[in-house]
This record gives C-alpha cells, structure tokens and sequence, in this order.
C-alpha cells in the first residue's frame, strides 16, 4: 500500500499513477529468491513482472507449470477517507488503498513463495513454478492479454482475488459499449426545425428495456444465471434553449459462458439501428467470461485444500490467462466487500490464513509431482 499503484485511466485522484514502482519492488523481492525475473513494459511506466523458478532438476517429464498471477494497479484514490499510502494497522485490520485489492492477496504469496524458495524442497522440485505481477487490470485487463499474446501457458494459474479463499471457477464476462444518437441543432424556441437526439434515444432505451435485456436474459449459465445489460450513462444536449444534435449512453453488458458475443453486438447493433438508422455504437471494452473445469487434477487439488468452489459476479485476468489446455481461477484473502471502498482494508487473520493455503498448496502440488 506504501508504494502508489494506481491505474491512472479515468480519475485516478493522484499524480502517483503506474505500476513502475511497485513492479520494481516486487521484481527485487523475487531476484533475492534467486528467480529469473524480467519487466516486461507494457506501456511506458507500467510493466509487468514476469519471474519464473525453473527445477534444478526436471528430471525426463516436462515439468508442470503452476503460477501465481496478482494485478499490481489498484483503482483511484478519490474519496478515500483514510491515508491510501500509509498503511495502518488497528483493530486486527491493515488499511490502505489495494489492502484487499490486491495487495493483500498478493503480498501472502510472495510470503509462501519466499517459504518454498528457502526451503529444501526447492533443490528436489519438479515443478516449474511463477510469479507473474500484471499491470492494468483495473481498466482493460492490458497486462493479462500482452502475457495471452505471448503464448502464456499452464497448468493451473491462481490469479490473486479477494474471495475468502473460495475458488472462483466461473465468472460472467462484460462487455461495455458506447452508443449515440445525433440529431439537428436549433434555437429551442423553434423545435420543429430541428431533430431532437435525446427523443431519439429515447426510443432506443425502450427497445433496449422492452426487448433487448429480456431476450439477453434468457441466455443462461448453470452457476450463473441469466446474462444482463444495465444503461449506466446518459449525456446530451449542451443548453436548454438549444435541440440537441447528440446524446450518448453507455451499456455494461454481463455475459455468461456459451454467449456469441461478436454476434449479439451486431444483434444488438442491427435491433438499434432499426430504432434510429443513424445511431452508432462503438466498442468500450470487452473481456470474457470464465468457466474453468473443477474436474481437472489440479483444480480439484486446489479445490480441496481451499473453501471450496464458488463464483463470482465481477471479471478478472483469469478469463483471458484460461483455455482449454490453460485452467485458470481466482483465489485470494479478503473479502471483495472491502475493495475499492473509501477506507479499504484488510484482516490480518485473512492474510495469515492466505498464506497458509498457498503454503499448503505449494507443499501438496510438489508432493504429487
């Protein structure tokens, strides 16, 4: 929390954005272990750490390779109303901004790395383990899909959240689009030479509540439920006296495993336009659902060690570190009740119990290599 991380998209409310430093950090804790460790910039100022502990002795099987993936930015300072880079410990809690997301998480398995790393059992290791800090999380998953884009695999990847040590096997995925009516601008005390873009919009939010967010509804997930879209802004026009020549809003779509989500924006795209030809919809962002396997080997493991299985209703890396042959899920300490809020912090107790399953985890992967 000392070292200001803060995804600097938006209003990050500091001038101290970037990952840099914090990278920088975590890169020197990991070399003193005696990793291989590489910053890898994404853009200028916001790398991520890229660290791996290759086996001293693989033997003739290609070594599993299991990874710790925590996100070094955290979200804006804005209305904090405690110190966000001065960590505070009082009432067994530790306060600070990324205390819970994702600091927290993190800074438990560095602990548990650090424990393997000076242990014996690192010279009889058979496992290719890694640490890998990303960047950009918070706004756009950047420094996930640069790692993707590279080729990343492995055989399991825990991607550090705040989830009371449940594992987060499946999440919806979002997609946020941008859409905007135009009109023709006038003096407002002569309308009707004018085309107002808000009336325009407003027949599109009909059909998007009428006939859009039921049918997406309807596209459904075992452990998800329905997939849904909630209209989150609204701007247009520029003075009273004045018909506005543009209106725009802004959609979080939350899709769910097995949705075609190219084809339900031209869908959606295609339903809108039969509204207001003229309109236009611009992608934001999107970033996939997860659904990982609970059955393969070493989720189950993992399953079994931590609070069981569960889901989650936010997004994270793991959907785009996961593929067929690359399970991912999220675990962590904390809980994501205290992320992003104005006084952000942590238990002690959850960090120590956090350490403990990884400690765990890392001892019971190597005893089945």
């Amino acid at each position: 929390m000392a070292i200001p991380s803060v995804n600097p998209q938006g209003n990050p409310g500091t001038d101290q954005t970037g990952e840099q430093a914090l990278g920088e950090y975590v890169a020197d804790f990991l070399r003193e272990l005696e990793a291989e460790v590489m910053l890898d910039p994404v853009e200028p100022g916001r790398p991520n750490v890229v660290a791996s502990f290759p086996p001293e002795n693989p033997g003739e099987r290609t070594p599993a390779h299991l990874v710790f993936a925590p996100h070094l930015d955290t979200v804006s300072v804005t209305g904090m109303t405690i110190a966000p880079f001065d960590p505070v410990i009082r009432d067994g809690k530790l306060f600070g901004r990324g205390s819970t997301d994702t600091k927290g998480p993190m800074a438990a398995a560095l602990w548990a790395v650090r424990d393997w790393a000076q242990s014996s059992t690192r010279a009889q290791s058979r496992i290719r383990w890694s640490f890998l800090a990303l960047m950009g999380e918070e706004a756009g998953n950047d420094g996930a899909h640069a790692l993707a884009n590279h080729g990343f695999t492995s055989d399991l990847t825990l991607v550090l959240e705040p989830t009371q040590l449940g594992v987060v096997t499946a999440h919806k995925g979002v997609l946020w689009l941008e859409i905007e009516t135009t009109g023709l601008a006038c003096h407002g005390a002569t309308p009707e030479k004018g085309r107002n873009a808000i009336y325009a919009m407003r027949r599109v939010l009909e059909k998007i509540e009428d006939e859009i967010i039921p049918a997406l509804a309807r596209q459904t997930h075992a452990k998800l439920g329905g997939s849904t879209l909630n209209v989150g802004t609204i701007l247009g026009g520029s003075k009273i006296n004045i018909v506005p020549d543009g209106c725009r809003i802004e959609m979080d779509c939350r899709v769910v495993p097995g949705v075609e989500v190219e084809k339900f924006r031209q869908q959606l795209e295609a339903d809108l336009r039969s509204v207001d030809p003229g309109l236009t919809v611009r992608l934001q962002r999107y970033s996939p659902p997860l659904d990982t396997d609970e059955s393969l080997p070493q989720v189950r493991r993992l399953g079994e060690l931590a609070r069981g299985f569960t889901t989650a209703p936010w997004f994270s890396d793991a959907s785009v570190l996961s593929g067929p042959q690359c399970p991912a899920v999220c675990i962590g300490p904390g809980s994501i009740a205290q992320a992003h809020t104005k006084d952000e912090f942590i238990l002690l107790r959850d960090l120590e119990d956090g350490v403990d399953l990884f400690r765990r985890w890392m001892r019971a992967a190597e005893a089945s290599a």
